[in-house]
């Protein structure tokens, strides 16, 4: 007797905003949360059964060509995660449970199945640096393997080319074989060590403020001591068997975190972000999916990280930027922490010296709990602030004769100087002496930056390369010059006034390379007296016992800024980069050259703290009702065509006009209209009630997905946006 049918619905990596449906073959079995492959149109795509239905919505549905594991992939709590996130931040449920599997287990893989991998043999690890001296590359790889075993994605990775494999087995130096990795089992705690020092009465008071359940926003002056609060609050949950997801805004942040972690408990640490290979992070997702892992510790994407027995979550500098994803699905991984807190009953806690806006507003609300951590442990003193007025003052590549001076003093105490400058390059303009022609972009409504070790003119925004840097595009003179101030000039600018002093520039250009970050940290730690050159790689969570001084460059855009947050990210960027400076037992000093020194804010921010500084721009916001007092959405449109992009919108606005309290403005250029060669248009849906919000903004992504242009045109959506105003 044949069975009844059964039928799934299956949410796919589509921009379509549904699921669908398939019938399931007599052999196969599913659940809510199993990897399928099925048929879409000609192509093949791996989904996630979000539901088994009853009964076909359409006649003739094609059949499940695979099951890819019969038990869930996913389990309900995350599955309930990036159901909420879809309908929050209107995206397509398919692309959101995409974003929330690493990219192994999106095309269909496992990282428990056997896979073929690159051994070193005996005879390799035993050869010596001589016989490869002139073979670089293969003594490269063969480093590698003598470490670990490699895939073909890892050697993909780190790019060894066919040929450099290919020699090395030739040679009996390396070998392919195939292994079945263990699957994972759940993690044995081995105790924690170097926690046999005291803590101060407001660490111990936040450790005991931190229940079980809720959403707790641990606000701390930089060197007060979060990262031990947050060591403290772990160690009885991995005593317990509970695991620990703690995010981190930059990739770079992860060493020195991964560090604290495994210096202070004996655990296995799973570490997830996206420069990872592809093998080593689907690993590592499944090993805490299975309770492998005792902590858990990942950028943005981690907050989707399945975990056996979810003890907590921490979010390390919550008010950073880099949570909220700024492309494709637009979410806030602070904010998704927060209701995954909520679905798996555990505490969330959110870190930073400077928090959000939103988050203290959440205090207030009696949302969030707040704890504080108002000094620094006995034996550090708290860095002092001075602000020197530019306006009338000479400066040589940026510095004024006061702040050479203080360098000096510093350096010829042994000391460490860092310089902070928010800019990469060697010039932000290179203008013809002639005729006043600028490099600009063809691409973007952005002028080329002057890069002096490439002898090139890149674009920030898309990439562009020009090099032509010895004449005008314009008149053809020769007289072109780079103007303005990047990290590379301010490098050469304090080797030519301190000679023989290290000079260590760390950003985005000099960090390219593997293990970069981690060997600058290491030659910082080191203690010699030096000047560290850097831009926001150097400002999140660094702690350098050495350096007593911290100078801030050319910070006064953010009081030209259109965008409404620039000044609270101007003053978080103030303390989290002054923070640095006297962590240890040496006093610390922070001097900020600006135009501005006289602005009230500025002055609260540096003689009232960060407190009273964001009680005012808070008072601001609820007078000009902007968030977060009011909510808002966009609606960006881009294309070759600008009239295009307008018109697109235009129709848009026409047909969808909000009710009371809701307002539409726009449509309007984006702050950088044309960006990689495609003009942008925005529509600002603001709304004092977040139900209304999402009632218009559906009705216009209906008319969008309706829209003759609307295939034609690239749109999306952006909820709670924190740029493009």
């Amino acid at each position: 007797m044949a069975l009844p049918p059964r039928y799934i619905s299956v949410a796919l990596p589509t921009p379509i905003r549904s699921t669908f449906q398939y019938l399931l073959a007599e052999n196969q079995q599913a659940q809510r949360g199993s990897r399928v492959l099925v048929p879409f149109g000609s192509r093949k795509l791996v989904g996630v059964v979000t539901s088994e239905d009853d009964s076909p919505e359409v006649q003739n549905l094609r059949t499940v060509l695979d099951v890819l594991e019969s038990t869930a992939c996913l389990p309900e709590s995350i599955l309930e995660l990036c159901e909420w996130a879809s309908n929050y931040y209107e995206h397509p449920l398919g692309e959101v449970i995409a974003n929330a599997l690493p990219t192994l287990l999106r095309k269909g893989g496992s990282p428990l199945t056997p896979v073929a991998k690159l051994h070193a043999t005996t005879a390799g690890i035993e050869t010596t640096a001589a016989d490869l001296k002139r073979a670089p590359a293969q003594q490269a790889l063969l480093e590698k393997l003598r470490h670990a075993s490699m895939t073909k994605s890892d050697l993909d990775t780190h790019r060894f080319s066919s040929r450099t494999i290919k020699v090395l087995r030739e040679k009996g130096w390396a070998t392919w074989e195939t292994e079945a990795p263990a699957s994972p089992g759940t993690f044995t705690y081995g105790g924690a060590v170097g926690a046999d020092f005291a803590t101060t009465r407001e660490q111990q008071a936040a450790v005991a403020a931190i229940g079980r359940q809720g959403t707790f926003l641990l606000q701390g002056v930089t060197g007060s001591g979060k990262t031990e609060v947050y060591l403290r609050v772990i160690e009885p949950l991995l005593q317990a068997g509970k695991q620990v997801l703690v995010l981190v805004p930059e990739i770079g942040l992860t060493p020195q975190t991964i560090a604290r972690f495994k210096d202070r408990f004996n655990v296995p640490v799973a570490v997830l972000h996206s420069s990872l290979a592809e093998g080593e992070r689907a690993m590592n997702w499944v090993n805490a999916r299975a309770g492998a892992a005792g902590i858990i510790l990942g950028t943005r994407s981690a907050v989707f990280t399945p975990l056996a027995n979810p003890g907590a979550i921490i979010v390390d500098e919550e008010h950073d930027a880099s949570y909220k994803q700024q492309d494709g699905f637009r979410y806030s991984a602070r904010n998704l922490a927060v209701l995954r807190g909520q679905l798996e009953k555990v505490p969330v806690v959110l870190g930073s010296a400077t928090p959000s806006l939103e988050s203290l507003h959440n205090v207030e609300t009696g949302k969030y709990q707040q704890v504080l951590l108002t000094s620094r442990p006995p034996g550090t003193a708290s860095e002092t602030y001075e602000l020197l007025d530019t306006r009338h003052l000479e400066k040589i590549d940026g510095f004024t004769r006061a702040l050479r001076a203080r360098i000096a003093a510093q350096l010829s105490a042994g000391n460490q100087v860092l310089v902070f400058l928010n800019r990469r390059g060697f010039a932000p303009v290179m203008m013809c002496n002639e005729c006043s022609w600028i490099a600009q972009c063809r691409r973007c409504d952005a002028r080329l930056t002057y890069h002096l070790a490439l002898k090139t003119l890149v674009c920030h925004h898309c990439g562009s390369i020009d090099h032509n840097v010895i004449s005008c595009q314009s008149c053809q003179s020769s007289r072109v010059a780079a103007v303005g101030l990047g990290t590379q000039r301010i490098e050469q600018t304090l080797k030519q006034l301190f000679p023989g002093t290290r000079v260590l520039r760390i950003d985005r250009d000099s960090t390219r390379r593997k293990g970069a970050i981690e060997a600058f940290i290491d030659e910082i730690n080191a203690g010699e007296p030096a000047i560290l050159v850097g831009t926001q790689l150097l400002a999140k969570g660094h702690h350098f016992p050495n350096v007593t001084l911290v100078a801030l460059l050319d910070i006064d855009a953010g009081f030209y800024s259109t965008d409404f947050r620039a000044i609270e990210k101007l003053g978080q960027l103030i303390l989290q980069v002054g923070g640095r400076a006297g962590r240890a037992d040496k006093p610390g000093s922070v001097v900020i050259q600006s135009e501005f020194a006289s602005h009230p804010l500025l002055q609260t921010l540096i003689e009232d703290g960060y407190f009273s500084f964001a009680q005012e721009l808070l008072r601001e916001r609820h007078e000009y009702e902007l968030p977060p007092y009011a909510f808002s959405a966009l609606l960006r449109a881009e294309h070759n065509s600008a009239s295009l992009a307008r018109e697109f919108l235009e129709d848009i606005a026409r047909d969808c006009q909000p009710h009371p309290p809701a307002s539409l403005l726009g449509p309007v250029p984006a702050l950088m209209e044309k960006k990689a060669g495609r003009f942008r248009q925005i529509l600002v849906l603001s709304s004092s009630q977040r139900s209304g919000l999402h009632t218009t903004l559906r009705r216009m992504i209906d008319s969008a997905e309706a829209h003759p242009l609307g295939k034609k045109v690239r749109w999306a959506v952006d909820v709670d946006p924190i740029e493009g105003y």
